[in-house]
């Protein structure tokens, strides 16, 4: 075996830990919570010694902040690529509905909160016991493509698409509280007997005719010139 095949084989052997202890980690928070959660129960989750832990990850923050990055990575999402909100022009060259702007967040959101709800509750309940974290895990819990939203709905209300006095800011947070509460609602032990995708499409619909420009009404039709008969 050449020197570098062997290295490259030692690498890989050596990360087996690292990512069982992230998996390891992620199963233990969303069980026992942030603050119940032990080194020791998470390495032995891993099957590794928690000496092995502590030289990987040196504290339990440290570790919890390597699990939000994994489970709630936001480069997968399709806004998230590194492109730049569309512009006012975009918006009016590519004729996008209103509709597909708020649907495809929604659509978004719901998947990301859907990776493990189960610990996004434990974060939400427990994230004032981890102030120095309160940044990251907001930015988990809340899709970075929430400022994506905003832009195209400002945009939108700039091209007479949006009611002029509502703040695209405020839209977007009700957006997001919707779909949230329908996931807090679907991880409960007796489901909704409605489907996921159709309370996404009543919640999107719910938003769109609330926050759309109505059609300007169109004057009525005048009377023809009265002629009088000879």
């Amino acid at each position: 075996m050449t020197s570098t095949a062997s290295s490259s084989l030692s690498k890989a052997v050596s990360e087996f830990p690292h990512e069982r202890l992230l998996a390891a980690a992620a199963k233990v928070f969303a069980r026992d919570g942030l603050t119940g959660a032990t080194t020791r129960e998470i390495a032995r989750e891993a099957g590794v010694n928690e000496v092995t832990l502590f030289r990987l990850f040196h504290t339990k923050l440290n570790l919890l902040a390597k699990v939000l990055e994994r489970v709630f990575d936001s480069s997968e999402s399709p806004q998230s690529s590194g492109s730049e909100a569309p512009s006012l022009e975009m918006c009016l060259t590519e004729e996008m509905r209103l509709t597909e702007i708020v649907q495809e967040y929604a659509e978004n959101y719901s998947a990301h909160l859907g990776k493990n709800f189960a610990l996004v509750r434990v974060l939400v309940g427990e994230i004032q016991h981890f102030h120095e974290h309160e940044p990251m895990v907001m930015r988990c819990i809340i899709l970075p493509d929430r400022q994506s939203l905003i832009d195209r709905l400002r945009a939108a209300r700039e091209a007479g698409m949006v009611r002029r006095e509502l703040d695209p800011v405020i839209i977007a947070d009700q957006v997001g509280a919707l779909v949230f509460m329908g996931a807090l609602r679907s991880s409960l032990p007796s489901p909704p007997e409605y489907g996921a995708s159709n309370y996404l499409r009543v919640c999107v619909e719910t938003i769109v005719r609330a926050i759309e420009e109505p059609p300007k009404a169109q004057p009525p039709a005048s009377d023809p010139p009265f002629t009088p008969l000879d």
